[in-house]
């Protein structure tokens, strides 16, 4: 399913109860895919599990970023959470969330970081930060990966996302620009305006 999502917004360091109310503003608007990110991992977790109970895997795409220990790998496996992402290139991570029969999107920057993951296997890659050299650079990248496909994280905002996608991602991940960290009930109407004017311009792109 996450090959088909072309945006992900990411939430982080959100307080659990206001998870569900996040997402369902989130899916309302037409982004159905969710990364929670797990940089505080009791919150990240608190929030998976939230949005699991009030969504199921058929309505929304839901995934876990900023993972970085095997013991996170486990705990999401267990909680039958189809992919996650890292922040880095980690091999070992990589091949021990592939073990659990997970997606695993990881953190690639350089030639070297992209290499390695296609010599696993691994196709779909966020490459973080996207914004760091510019729009060309993805073009640099394909050249000699031509089968590799990068979800453009860092530096994504509804004024920007459709330049991602025509620069040659295959997706993109809005962060605290579409879901402001530590965001209550409170942002909920600032996050529906956002997120309407990420999908138009999605929209437009289509």
């Amino acid at each position: 399913m996450i090959e088909s999502i072309r945006l992900m917004a990411i939430i982080r360091d959100v307080e659990p109860i206001y998870a569900v109310p996040i997402a369902e503003t989130l899916v309302s608007e037409g982004i159905t895919g969710i990364e929670v990110s797990l940089s505080d991992a009791e919150k990240g977790f608190g929030c998976i599990e939230n949005i699991q109970k009030r969504f199921s895997p058929d309505k929304i795409c839901l995934g876990a970023g900023t993972v970085t220990k095997k013991e996170e790998v486990d705990r999401l496996a267990a909680m039958k959470i189809p992919f996650f992402l890292t922040p880095g290139y980690d091999d070992d991570l990589v091949a021990y969330g592939l073990s659990k029969g997970m997606e695993v999107l990881p953190g690639v920057l350089t030639p070297g970081d992209v290499q390695k993951a296609l010599n696993r296997g691994v196709r779909r890659l966020k490459l973080f930060p996207a914004d760091a050299f510019g729009m060309s650079y993805i073009k640099s990248l394909k050249g000699p990966f031509p089968q590799a496909e990068f979800v453009a994280v860092g530096g994504v905002n509804e004024a920007n996302v459709s330049q991602f996608l025509k620069a040659g991602f295959a997706g993109a991940a809005a962060g605290s620009n579409l879901v402001p960290r530590k965001s209550t009930d409170g942002n909920l109407e600032l996050i529906r305006q956002k997120a309407r004017l990420y999908v138009q311009a999605m929209e437009r792109e289509a």
